[in-house]
């Protein structure tokens, strides 16, 4: 099918391709959009359109979307979050304290002073990202197609029982695992008997808290993920994983993290807040999805999913393509960078916005017809292409290259199912 939009640019209903290669040839329409490919008529049409409901499945690093309108699947797609902002923010963080400590003009460490991390409703940027996103997405459906109503699968997640692996009691919920604990360090040491869980010394003249997956690879600052240890083990480990330590017993204790079910949370309401400005929205849940999935003999991905949510579980016709987007930076700024962003070296030696014509993510041809992305320049006109899932696919001169279409914060690309 090919997406259709007025003359005045309101979305219509799709049309088969050789209707719209009729119309393209008589000069009633031209194309407005590649991707995804959708023409604009150039005379005066009726403006009557059936209802078309866009199913959301929410994740914490993919989202799943689709419309469905009259018992056919008008689009299917999935797109990747991002995951990088908090990292990026932490390097940031790093530079700052660097320069405080340096000679040079001195600035004051502020903490709770601005406005915006005091204001009501506020979400950490990795959250607000992915809101924004999801979001983004939904919108850009409405560029081509008439959506009427937008359905969303939400979920509510009980992260005391799932941590805990059984249903509580009421009472339960204002005793936690730490009640009456000092803290949690005495809390892991009375729980481990006070006695390291390396070597089996018992009451050691120094024992202390280790984490099972240290905080330099991901690992948290809870419970299940600390152990008692004496000061020598602890030592030997260094930033070693109890399994890279030699200890795959340790390394079983630790607890699957819920940090995508809290980031998932976190950000629901602002998500719904924000489909609500474009079409009237509803909630389902994922025990509906699965049985409505099920029903219809669909396989598990988010985009399927996304069907069956904009569908209700009815049968509809499958397109036999999704499009897989990614959302990446607006641009590389310097402040999470270890480039000054000031100074006559910088200015003089720093990569400009446009190298040969070509930015960061221009998706662009490549001699043997693969299509990809920019994903890093050089002043002698060798650039990097990498494709959708950052797989590097060579190294090309500039002179070799055909942009398909200028980079933006969404990588877009359409593959088969």
């Amino acid at each position: 099918m090919v997406y259709v939009v007025s003359k005045g640019g309101s979305p219509l209903m799709p049309c088969k391709p050789a209707r719209a290669k009729h119309l393209l040839k008589a000069g009633e329409a031209v194309v407005k959009s590649m991707e995804p490919f959708t023409i604009q008529l150039m005379i005066e049409s009726t403006e009557e359109v059936q209802p078309v409901t866009v199913g959301v499945d929410l994740g914490a690093k993919t989202v799943g979307v689709a419309a469905v309108g009259n018992g056919k699947v008008f689009y299917q797609g999935e797109v990747v979050l991002r995951t990088d902002i908090h990292k990026r923010m932490q390097n940031r963080a790093m530079y700052r304290r660097n320069r405080r400590g340096r000679k040079c003009r001195y600035r004051a460490p502020r903490f709770d002073n601005r406005a915006a991390s005091r204001r009501k409703g506020r979400l950490p940027p990795s959250i607000q990202s992915r809101v924004d996103t999801t979001v983004k997405v939904v919108k850009r459906i409405t560029r081509f197609l008439p959506v009427s109503e937008i359905v969303v699968e939400v979920a509510n997640f009980d992260t005391q029982a799932m941590r805990a692996g059984r249903r509580l009691p009421n009472w339960a919920y204002q005793r936690g695992e730490l009640y009456q604990q000092e803290n949690v360090k005495m809390y892991v040491r009375a729980r481990d008997k006070y006695t390291c869980q390396y070597c089996g010394e018992i009451m050691p003249k120094r024992l202390e808290v280790d984490h099972i997956v240290p905080g330099s690879k991901g690992g948290p600052t809870v419970p299940s993920n600390l152990i008692a240890a004496c000061h020598d083990c602890n030592q030997a480990k260094g930033s070693m994983t109890a399994e890279e330590f030699g200890r795959p017993e340790v390394q079983k204790r630790v607890k699957k993290s819920l940090r995508a079910v809290a980031h998932t949370q976190s950000g629901k309401t602002a998500t719904l807040q924000g489909l609500a400005k474009i079409a009237p929205v509803s909630e389902t849940y994922g025990y509906i999805t699965k049985i409505d999935r099920e029903q219809m003999g669909l396989p598990k991905t988010h985009y399927f999913d996304a069907v069956v949510i904009a569908a209700r579980g009815k049968a509809s016709d499958s397109l036999g393509w999704c499009e897989k987007m990614k959302a990446v930076s607006r641009g590389q700024r310097q402040l999470f960078k270890s480039n000054p962003s000031k100074g006559h070296i910088f200015r003089t030696c720093r990569m400009s916005y446009e190298v040969f014509g070509f930015r960061l993510n221009d998706k662009v041809q490549m001699p043997n017809g693969i299509i990809g992305y920019i994903s890093r320049r050089r002043k002698t006109g060798s650039f990097g292409v990498k494709d959708i899932n950052g797989c590097e696919l060579g190294s090309v001169s500039y002179k070799k290259l055909r942009v398909l279409k200028r980079a933006n914060t969404l990588l877009t690309e359409r593959v088969s199912e």
